[in-house]
């Protein structure tokens, strides 16, 4: 019974985490339904029919969307001695590769964020009498604070898993 009820729960979180994703990631509802799949499946993965038979998709749409996501670099799948079957499995490297992403694009605002308020301090030092109307910087320090703070999180969790995939 108890095995019963985690099956039920996985099917759930199948489904909420595969939303989340869909909408994160800006994917198709089934390529996010399988990552969600293969998240919850963890290192022994699932084979093709399973992903099928389980997600109750046609074998065409699964497998282009196998295919899709192995092109992002977010799945990828082993074999096993013996056995024609391919087990699919996340890319172990697609956490890394997600966080370089962030850590690019937060380099990219807090640029814009920079060359915003040095723009804004040139217009306030050109009218000091105005100050009523001056632009507000202090958004953007502690925008700027908050991407510093958050770009060494990342990088920080980035490295351990660095150091744990050389192993």
């Amino acid at each position: 019974m108890e095995l019963e009820a985690l099956n039920e729960e996985k099917q759930i979180l199948i489904e909420r985490l595969g939303v989340h994703i869909e909408k994160k990631d800006n994917i198709p509802p089934l390529a996010a339904r399988i990552l969600s799949t293969l998240i919850l499946t963890g290192k022994n993965g699932c084979t093709f029919d399973e992903l099928v038979n389980n997600l109750q998709a046609s074998k065409s749409t699964v497998s282009t969307h196998l295919t899709n996501l192995q092109h992002l670099k977010k799945i990828t799948y082993y074999t096993v001695c013996g056995d024609r079957k391919k087990y699919f499995i996340m890319n172990p490297k697609s956490m890394i590769l997600s966080m370089g992403e962030m850590l690019d694009t937060w380099e990219k605002e807090k640029h814009l964020h920079i060359a915003i308020m040095n723009y804004k301090e040139k217009i306030n030092h050109i009218e000091p009498e105005n100050a009523d109307q001056h632009f507000d910087l202090e958004f953007h320090l502690d925008y700027l604070n908050y991407l510093e703070q958050a770009s060494d999180s990342i990088k920080r969790i980035r490295e351990r898993l660095l150091e744990k995939h050389k192993q």
